[in-house]
């Protein structure tokens, strides 16, 4: 028998540049220790990872479900970093954590690296003794520093949604505090998402602006210091809460979810609907979409993503992923039954994302991660 320890590093290397997804470099590299030199060089560069779904079966479990739309397969990691604690996914693969003790923390699952952050004590929390620990964050949002080409933990920029007002927060790995962006009109944030150099987030009512890390402070998109509302048609103002902000290839969109009225299920997952507006720069107007192409979207109450289907098995292009929104006001008292669902934007309609015997049945908040190991 072939002793596969003894090939030459550069064929190791060689064979490692075929594997298309990070489970199948996560199993290359724990064949032997020559093997696993390749990982540990950091020398595989895999290309854009299709988002997993992560969840947790049992209340009190060290683990933690994720779910492969490229596999169709659901994987068991054991994780005790994440035990009793609520959990958001990102982009980067860093899930952002808060337990009972206050404590927060990044926590790459795949590498089971983490990363210390100021405690909650540091954050600005207006009526904040009102608010159980689990509701303190709304949403987390990780990116690497658009100012360094970096791919350490040190180059990371974590942001915030936090508190009733839905305050917008921020800090990197090594800060002593969280350091709150200031909004001369104090409306609450929605969302937020990077696109090229710049961070950009969503306030109540639709209004724009792009996040200035360095002053601490939300411009415009023109630059200006008091942003200018930017309005989109057709959406009743009491439901901008259902609106996401994605990166898209180097577009920025919006992606809105709501129910039919017309379907006869009305608030059944058949009757959701979404629409898709990409941002103009030049007109600085929100366009309809009618189509993604080839680009799937990946959206929920926590991190929302956009990525080329044709990439990947079992993931469908111009189709929205979806988790069921609001689907944790019931944690941490009983599991939670959720909607997950595909919603094809040629078709105009969406059905349950079925998994078999391995349909999830969650405790804890089911959300995106998409896989990374640097």
């Amino acid at each position: 028998m072939a002793d596969w320890s003894k090939l030459p590093y550069d064929i190791i290397h060689k064979v490692s540049t075929y594997l298309v997804v990070i489970e199948d470099f996560l199993a290359f590299s724990a064949v032997c220790n020559s093997w696993h030199s390749v990982y540990v060089a950091k020398q595989w560069h895999p290309r854009p990872q299709v988002p997993m779904l992560m969840f947790s079966d049992y209340e009190n479990s060290s683990f933690r479900s994720f779910i492969s739309l490229y596999r169709n397969k659901v994987y068991n990691l054991e994780l005790p970093e994440v035990h009793g604690r609520r959990c958001w996914g990102s982009s980067l693969g860093w899930l952002l954590t808060i337990g009972d003790d206050l404590k927060i923390r990044l926590l790459n699952p795949f590498t089971r690296v983490s990363v210390s952050l100021p405690p909650k004590s540091s954050l600005q929390i207006h009526f904040g003794e009102i608010l159980d620990w689990y509701d303190i964050i709304q949403k987390a949002f990780i990116f690497r520093n658009p100012c360094t080409s970096g791919r350490n933990e040190e180059d990371l920029v974590v942001l915030i949604i936090y508190g009733p007002l839905k305050q917008l927060a921020l800090c990197r790995p090594g800060y002593s505090s969280w350091r709150s962006i200031k909004e001369a009109n104090h409306a609450g944030f929605i969302d937020v998402a990077c696109l090229k150099d710049q961070i950009f987030a969503l306030r109540d009512m639709g209004t724009l602006v792009v996040v200035d890390i360095e002053s601490l402070a939300v411009v415009d998109v023109n630059g200006q210091r008091h942003p200018q509302h930017v309005a989109l048609s057709l959406l009743p103002q009491w439901d901008w809460e259902q609106l996401f902000l994605v990166e898209s290839c180097g577009d920025l969109w919006i992606v809105y979810q709501y129910h039919c009225n017309s379907h006869r299920r009305y608030h059944s997952i058949e009757s959701i609907e979404f629409l898709i507006y990409s941002f103009d720069f030049s007109k600085k107007q929100w366009i309809r979409l009618s189509s993604l192409g080839n680009r799937a979207v990946f959206v929920g109450d926590h991190c929302s993503v956009a990525t080329c289907a044709s990439d990947f098995l079992n993931c469908k292009g111009d189709c929205v992923y979806f988790v069921g929104a609001r689907t944790e006001q019931r944690w941490p008292y009983s599991d939670v039954h959720v909607d997950l669902g595909v919603y094809s934007m040629v078709k105009g309609s969406c059905k349950r994302l079925g998994f078999g015997a391995d349909a999830p049945k969650c405790y804890s908040f089911p959300l995106w991660v998409t896989p990374t190991l640097y």
